[in-house]
């Protein structure tokens, strides 16, 4: 592992940690207040104090809490994500402040990457997104807001230890003048290995209950500094520097074959030894807010850039297992910018308008070691145009009415291919462009006092990545730059209801429909080689007819006294896809009928929290055909905190209590039971 960017050996020295820092106000793009005729009724918010009263290390851990949110695991790159009532990390954008920071190439992004020690809150977008995110928001939108201090001096420290060596450290420090304020936040989180299930039964490459090749090290720096001239205006520049390296688990099972004879799983990735020496993304971003008499201008202009290293080395096992074979480096940016403009037509009637566009750079730096074979430099690049309004009119008491809408339109403006060997760009492929109209409404009924009903319409899209478009994924796909935008329309009805003063309960219903949507098709003929893979049994990334998602969520948290609190979710979904010339298209993967989820925070004395928290999936399938599947768990996780004083805290518990032996993705078994002790201080 590479040198610390931070100095962790003065941390210990600290004596401070953030207690009570409030919410970056300008980091919000959707709202959810009272006094704002636009909020949205639906949003869901994770609040820090239940990131802190779960011990939520990373945004994974803290979306859990989320009614319709559950982990997704891409074994095949180690990247641990979320859903989102069945949708992909890819159609689920993910923002810092309202920046969007998700991987210019494929839109994916490891969410395990990000630990919540600067965060704020979590805001998630469901069925309706206000149209003041941008593009892509077809299956939601996750907004990290980071933090704001709020007194003349203030600060956390903390440090930890958990199972398979693991170690954790962060500080942060924050100061609030009459005219200026700064944060400075730094992490460190590292570990050798996770342990696996006792009942976890040897098999692929894995040897022994240590999981083999699963050593990370994720240290994070964020800077703000900020401008406020007046109690009305805002000016805020923002600094976030990530620097990772992580090794990708080996395949852990049993390998199986298809009708056929030949491997379901693939040598490939059955093989797949890969370490990322580098996965490091930094981003500079300028936030804004003017006010203009009783009106508002806001600006948010970004640069975010992502670079990684993989190693890819020989076979688990065998005598080249730690030769490495050949290197790939992506060295991609996005620079953009959003104007966000609020208007005061009148008493009760408000107009967004809104504009943004970004520019998406790819660059492929492949080279083979063995050989010494160095390939060109392969580079794609794209540009995404988006044009908001919002009018929010608050027609009574009890009324009020959304509609916001958005054109949205992508143009692929550089896709280089290099000849057979690799050596050298031989020209572009077509170049395409998509564009999009997004319509939304939204109505919420006031009842009574803590009473709300809410229906919304949805219309959205997602436009097809570059890594769609035009990747071979290691010469098995077809390239297809004429992808389609996949559209969707989303039905939902909801209340927000305070039964008493102790009760509050959520409910949604939704309906999902899915045109176009982009999925892997197998038995693709090819004879151009400059299109990837040749051959007559080769894979393509293609629309499909149709993909629906429907469910109800169902929530209710619960204050029972000054010393007991409760929350409890359950989710049902019931995903399906149509498709005409894909036969064995039969389900969806990756998305469970049934999750739950429950937590308890019990306070005998003041001093002490126990907090246990239940999460239970049902199967999920990981196949079209549905011939693989996962198989249901549930998973008991406990944590004690004790506060000797008010700002001083150590916290120890125990997660997978019962060790539960379960995946997510077939070949890569998840985390057996596992501890942690932590300590941390504030003023």
């Amino acid at each position: 592992m590479k040198n610390s960017i931070v100095l962790w050996g003065s941390l210990g020295l600290a004596s401070v940690l953030m207690a009570d820092s409030s919410v970056y106000e300008l980091g919000r793009v959707e709202i959810n207040e009272k006094s704002d005729i636009s909020k949205n009724p639906s949003l869901e918010i994770v609040t820090q104090e239940t990131i802190r009263e779960t011990e939520a290390k990373s945004v994974v851990d803290a979306l859990q809490s989320v009614p319709g949110i559950y982990t997704d695991y891409a074994g095949a790159r180690g990247e641990t994500k979320v859903r989102l009532r069945g949708f992909s990390s890819t159609r689920v954008p993910l923002y810092i402040d309202g920046i969007p920071i998700y991987v210019p190439y494929d839109h994916n992004i490891d969410l395990g990457r990000f630990k919540t020690y600067d965060i704020g809150e979590i805001d998630v977008s469901k069925g309706y997104v206000s149209p003041m995110y941008g593009a892509n928001t077809m299956g939601g939108a996750i907004n990290l807001v980071t933090r704001r201090p709020t007194k003349e001096f203030e600060g956390e420290v903390g440090a930890g230890i958990f199972s398979g060596k693991g170690q954790e450290q962060y500080l942060t420090l924050g100061t609030k003048q009459e005219l200026f304020y700064g944060l400075i936040s730094a992490s460190n989180v590292q570990r050798d290995y996770y342990k696996l299930s006792g009942d976890y039964e040897e098999a692929g490459h894995q040897q022994g209950k240590k999981r083999s090749n699963s050593e990370s090290k994720d240290q994070k720096v964020n800077l703000k500094v900020g401008y406020t001239p007046n109690d009305t205006d805002e000016y805020s520049f923002n600094y976030i520097v990530q620097r990772g390296e992580k090794e990708q688990p080996w395949f852990a099972m049993e390998r199986r074959k298809n009708s056929d004879g030949s491997w379901k799983d693939g040598s490939g990735m059955y093989n797949r030894n890969w370490d990322w020496a580098d996965w490091d993304k930094t981003s500079y971003y300028l936030i804004t807010k003017t006010a203009i008499k009783e009106h508002y201008l806001k600006t948010r202009w970004y640069y975010d850039t992502f670079y990684n290293k993989i190693f890819f080395r020989g076979t688990p096992g065998s005598p080249t297992q730690n030769i490495i074979t050949e290197t790939s480096e992506y060295d991609d940016n996005t620079f953009g910018g959003m104007v966000e403009g609020d208007l005061q037509l009148a008493k009760g009637h408000l107009l967004k308008l809104f504009v943004s566009q970004k520019y998406d750079n790819h660059k492929d730096k492949n080279y083979v070691d063995s050989s010494n074979t160095r390939y060109a430099d392969l580079k794609d690049e794209g540009k995404t145009t988006s044009l908001g309004a919002e009018y929010s009119w608050l027609m009574s008491d009890q009324w009020t009415w959304t509609l916001g809408g958005s054109y949205d339109k992508n143009e692929v403006t550089k896709a280089e291919y290099r000849n057979s060997a690799g050596t050298q760009i031989l020209g572009e492929f077509p170049k395409y462009e998509t564009n999009a109209f997004n319509p939304q409404t939204i109505l919420s009924y006031k009842a009574k006092e803590g009473l709300t009903f809410y229906g919304s319409i949805s219309k959205k899209s997602n436009m097809p990545t570059l890594k769609d478009r035009y990747s071979s994924k290691f010469g098995d796909y077809v390239l297809n730059p004429g992808l389609d935008s996949e559209r969707s329309t989303t039905y939902e009805l909801g209340s927000n209801w305070a039964v008493n003063e102790n009760h509050y309960a959520k409910t949604a219903l939704f309906l999902t429909k899915t045109k176009d949507y982009i999925a892997s098709y197998s038995g693709v003929s090819n004879s151009d080689s400059t299109l990837g893979c040749v051959g007559a049994n080769c894979k393509q990334m293609q629309n499909f007819d149709q993909e629906e998602h429907k469910g109800v969520e169902l929530t209710l948290d619960s204050y029972w006294s000054d010393q007991f609190k409760s929350t409890l979710s359950y989710v049902y979904i019931d995903a399906s896809i149509e498709d005409s010339q894909t036969k064995d298209a039969k389900y969806t993967t990756d998305t469970p009928d049934h999750t739950l989820y429950a937590s308890v925070t019990y306070s005998p004395f003041y001093s002490i929290n126990i907090t246990p928290v239940v999460r239970y999936e049902s199967e999920r399938y990981l196949s079209v055909d549905g011939s693989d599947k996962s198989t249901p768990h549930t998973l008991v996780d406990l944590r004690v905190a004790y506060r000797p004083v008010k700002s001083f805290e150590v916290a120890a518990g125990v997660k997978n209590m019962f060790d539960k032996n379960y995946y997510i993705s077939y070949g890569y078994p998840q985390e057996g039971r596992n501890y942690y002790l932590n300590v941390r201080y504030s003023f």
